[in-house]
C-alpha cells in the first residue's frame, strides 16, 4: 500500500485500471473455463456412461443367450443321443487292457509337450504322477486322441476317427464334426460330455488333457470345470443351467477359462451333463468393439472392462492390445511383479492378472453405480463410469473409462487460448489504460504547471474544456489563483510596508534575523559610538503654520538628520522627538566610528543652521558624544522595541544634557582618539557614579545673520545658568 501511495495519479490510474480489467478477464475466464470443464467432464461422463450401460447390456444379453442355447442344447435329442451313446463307449472302454507302451507314450507327451508350456505359466515344476490319467478308457482315449494324434498341440480336434476299430472311435466319428462346428459357429472355446454320476469327461471338441479323466476324483478335480459339474449335480433340475467364474485352467496351459454347464435329460433321466467353455474373445469383442474403441466415442485411451469381486480383471486391457510393452512398463513402474508381468506376456491376457483395487471397483462391486474422477488400475487419473453387472452366479462390475487429460484436452486448448487472449487483451488494455490515464491526468499537469507559475508571482488562467468534473475543478482553480495573486500582491504590499516600519524601527540586520525568526535577540557590543542630541525650538515648527505645513517641515528635519547619519554610517535609535540618538558600530564594525560620529555630530550643526534659514526657524542642538560597550536587543513579546542600553548611552545622553546649544561635547576617550584631528576644549569634570569624568567642547558655530549671531552671543553668555540648568536636568534624568 505504501509503494502504491508513492505513485503518480497517472500510474495509479494506469494500475486500476490494468487490475479492474485483468481482474475482470480472469474472473471471466475462470468461470468460462470453469463452465466449459463442468460441461465437458458432465458429457464425458453421459458419455461413458452410455457407452458401459450399452456395453453392460450386450455383455448381460450375451450372457442370456448363452445360457439358453446351453440350455437348448441340453434339450436337443442328437445331444441326448450322443451323450447316452458316448457313456456307453467310454464305459466299455473302461474294460480295455492298454499296453505299457501307450502309457509312456502318453508320458512322453506330457513331459515333452504339455508340462513345457504349462510350466512356463505356473509355479513349480509339473509332474507325471500329478496328472497321469488313470482310469483305461481315460488311458486309452489320450494314447489314440491326444499323444498319438498326428496333428500339432492346438489342433488335435481335427482328427475326426481314430483307427482303432472301437465302438468309441464310430461315436465319435459321427458326432465330432457337428460338435466341433458348433462350437466354431458360436465361438465357444471348447465343448464337453461329462458322465452325470462319474464325472467323467467322455468327449471334449479340443482333446485337451482333461479328456477322459474324472471331475471328481482326478487331476483336475478342483478345477473350475469340476466345480460346474458339482453344481449342476447338486442342482439337477431341469433347465437349471450354471456358471463358474473365470480360473486358471491347467489344460489350457492355466488360460484363465469360465465354464457354462447345465444337465442333459432323456425323458425324466439325467443322462450326463453337458459344458461349454466360454469365450473369452466373444467378451471381448463385445466390450473393445471388435476394438474400435475411438468409433464407440473412447478416443485415444477409453475403455470398457470387467471386474470380478476379487478385483481382477475379467476382461482384456485395451492397453495390453494395443501398446502391450508401453503397459507392462507402466505396470512395472508401479510396482507389479516381474512374474505376473511374464504371464501376462506369455498368456497375453490381462484376465485373473491384473489388479484393479480402485475406488470405482470397489463401488461397483459393492452394488453401486456412479461416476467419478479417479485412479485406474495403471495410477492414471481417469474419468471413470461404473455399475454392477446382473449376472446369475457371478459377481462382476463394469467400468468404462477414460484417461483425464485426454477428457480434458479441449479444455486445456481453451485454457491455452484464454491465456494468450488474456496476454494480447492485457497489452491493449495497457495501450489504453497509458492513453485515457495522460488524457485524464492532462488537464491536472496543466494545473500543476499553472501552481507552479502561481509561486512566481505570475497571474494565471487554466484553459476550461469540458462539462466535467475537471472542468468544474479547473473553473475553481482559476478562482482561487486569482484570489491567491490578490492575496499575494497584498501580501507583498504588507511585506514592503513591514520592511519599511522594521526599517524605521531596527537595525537592517536585526530586521532581517528578526524576519527569519529569530525569537530572541539579544547581545553584547564590546565597542560602539554613541550621539546623543537635543533639538531645542521644535515649537518654532508648529507656531503661525497649519497641520500640513508643520508636518511638512517637520519630515523634512527628520529625513535631513537620517540621511545625514546614513551617510556617515550611523545607526538611529527610536526616541522621543526632541532627542535624537545615534550609534556607529552597532551592527557593522566601524574602525574610525569616532571620526564619523564627529563629522555626523558637525554636520548636524550645519544643516540645522541650514534649516533655520530656510524656514525661519530657531532650533539648535546639544550633542554628547562617548565611546563604550553598550547591550542590545529586542524588548517585548506582543509589541517590541529594539533597545540600546548600558552605561555609554546613559553617559552620552548625560553629556547631551550638558552641552550649550549648537555645542558637542565629548568623553576624554573619544578626545584621545580624535584629538590630532580636531579642536578641543576642556570642558567641565563632574561625577559619575564612583570616577570624575573629564569632557570636552568641540564648538562649530555657523552665524547666518546678525540676529542668530546675537542669540549665540546671548546663549554663551548665559553659559553658566545653562550649564547650571543641564546640572538639574542631569541629576533628574539619574533620579529617574
Amino acid at each position: 500500500m505504501f509503494a502504491f501511495n508513492r505513485l503518480s495519479i497517472q500510474s495509479k490510474i494506469q494500475a486500476l485500471l490494468l487490475i479492474v480489467c485483468l481482474v475482470s478477464i480472469l474472473v471471466i475466464s475462470f468461470l468460462s473455463w470453469s463452465w466449459a470443464r463442468a460441461e465437458l467432464k458432465q458429457n464425458i461422463f453421459d458419455h461413458l456412461t452410455s457407452v458401459r450401460a450399452s456395453k453392460a447390456y450386450q455383455v448381460e444379453s450375451y450372457f442370456r443367450t448363452l445360457e439358453h442355447h446351453v440350455e437348448t442344447l441340453c434339450e436337443d435329442q442328437m445331444v441326448v443321443r450322443a451323450m447316452q451313446q458316448f457313456n456307453q463307449a467310454y464305459d466299455r472302454l473302461n474294460t480295455t487292457v492298454i499296453p505299457d507302451k501307450w502309457d509312456t507314450d502318453i508320458q512322453t507327451y506330457y513331459e515333452t509337450e504339455f508340462f513345457p508350456r504349462l510350466a512356463k505359466n505356473v509355479a513349480g515344476i509339473p509332474g507325471f504322477a500329478t496328472y497321469n490319467p488313470e482310469t483305461a478308457a481315460a488311458r486309452y482315449l489320450q494314447y489314440f486322441y491326444v499323444a498319438h494324434n498326428a496333428y500339432p498341440v492346438g489342433e488335435k480336434d481335427a482328427l475326426m476317427q481314430a483307427e482303432d476299430d472301437s465302438e468309441y472311435s464310430r461315436v465319435h466319428a459321427q458326432y465330432h464334426a457337428l460338435f466341433r462346428n458348433l462350437i466354431k459357429q458360436f465361438g465357444y472355446y471348447d465343448f464337453f460330455l461329462i458322465d452325470a454320476k462319474a464325472g467323467e469327461i467322455v468327449y471334449s471338441v479340443y482333446k485337451e488333457t482333461d479328456f477322459g479323466t474324472s471331475l471328481l476324483d482326478g487331476p483336475y478335480r478342483r478345477s473350475n470345470l469340476a466345480a460346474v459339474v458339482a453344481e449342476v449335480r447338486d442342482n439337477p433340475d431341469r433347465g437349471a443351467i450354471q456358471i463358474v467364474d473365470f480360473k486358471s485352467y491347467r489344460p489350457s496351459y492355466a488360460a484363465p477359462a469360465a465354464f457354462i454347464a447345465g444337465p442333459i435329460y432323456d425323458g425324466a433321466q439325467m443322462v450326463g451333463i453337458l459344458a461349454v467353455q466360454m469365450p473369452v474373445n466373444e467378451i471381448n469383442a463385445v466390450l473393445t468393439g471388435n476394438q474400435h474403441w475411438q468409433q464407440d466415442g473412447l478416443g485415444e485411451t477409453g475403455e470398457t472392462y470387467l471386474v470380478g469381486a476379487d478385483f481382477l480383471m475379467r476382461s482384456l486391457s485395451r492397453f495390453l492390445i494395443e501398446e502391450p510393452e508401453a503397459y507392462l512398463a507402466t505396470l512395472r513402474r508401479i510396482g507389479t511383479s516381474e512374474a505376473k508381468l511374464r504371464l501376462m506376456q506369455q498368456l497375453n491376457t490381462s484376465i485373473l492378472l491384473q489388479k484393479v483395487d480402485t475406488e470405482a471397483a470397489h463401488a461397483a462391486i459393492g452394488g453401486k453405480e456412479g461416476t467419478q474422477i479417479t485412479q485406474d488400475y495403471r495410477g492414471v487419473q481417469v474419468l471413470s463410469s461404473y455399475a454392477p453387472l446382473h449376472l446369475p452366479s457371478v459377481e462382476w462390475a463394469i467400468l468404462s473409462e477414460m484417461d483425464l487429460t485426454e477428457a480434458f484436452r479441449p479444455v486445456y486448448t481453451l485454457q491455452g487460448y484464454l491465456f494468450v487472449t488474456t496476454v494480447l487483451l492485457i497489452l491493449v488494455i495497457t495501450w489504453i489504460a497509458i492513453a485515457v490515464a495522460a488524457n485524464f491526468v492532462k488537464p491536472i499537469k496543466v494545473m500543476i504547471a499553472a501552481a507552479s507559475q502561481i509561486e512566481t508571482g505570475q497571474s494565471v488562467e487554466v484553459p476550461l474544456q469540458g462539462q466535467d468534473e475537471l472542468s468544474e475543478l479547473a473553473h475553481q482553480f482559476n478562482q482561487i489563483a486569482q484570489r491567491l495573486h490578490q492575496q499575494t500582491e497584498l501580501v507583498h504590499l504588507k511585506e514592503r510596508e513591514n520592511h519599511v516600519l522594521l526599517a524605521n524601527l531596527l537595525p537592517q540586520t536585526i530586521a532581517e534575523r528578526l524576519k527569519k525568526g529569530e525569537s530572541k535577540i539579544a547581545e553584547a557590543i564590546a565597542q560602539v559610538t554613541v550621539l546623543c542630541a537635543e533639538v531645542k525650538g521644535l515649537s518654532d515648527l508648529t507656531q503661525n503654520r497649519d497641520i500640513w505645513a508643520s508636518s511638512d517641515a517637520m519630515n523634512e528635519f527628520v529625513d535631513m538628520v537620517n540621511t545625514a547619519a546614513e551617510r556617515y554610517g550611523l545607526e538611529k535609535l527610536p526616541t522621543l522627538s526632541d532627542r535624537y540618538v545615534a550609534v556607529c558600530g552597532l551592527t557593522k564594525p566601524r574602525l574610525d566610528q569616532e571620526n564619523r560620529t564627529l563629522e555626523f555630530a558637525l554636520k548636524l550643526i550645519d544643516q540645522v543652521q541650514d534649516f533655520n534659514r530656510r524656514h525661519t526657524t530657531r532650533l539648535s542642538l546639544t550633542i554628547g558624544i562617548h565611546s563604550g560597550p553598550v547591550m542590545t536587543g529586542i524588548i517585548g513579546t506582543r509589541w517590541f522595541t529594539y533597545e540600546v542600553w548600558g552605561e555609554t548611552i546613559a553617559i552620552a545622553t548625560a553629556l547631551s544634557h550638558q552641552a550649550v546649544a549648537n555645542s558637542i561635547l565629548v568623553t576624554q576617550t573619544v578626545r584621545d582618539r580624535l584629538q590630532d584631528f580636531y579642536d578641543f576644549h576642556m570642558g567641565q569634570s563632574w561625577e559619575w557614579s564612583d570616577r570624575t569624568l573629564t569632557t570636552w567642547c568641540c564648538n562649530k558655530q555657523v552665524i547666518s545673520d546678525p540676529k542668530s549671531n546675537l542669540d549665540a552671543q546671548s546663549n554663551f553668555s548665559s553659559e553658566f545658568e545653562q550649564e547650571q540648568l543641564n546640572r538639574l536636568n542631569y541629576d533628574n534624568f539619574k533620579n529617574n
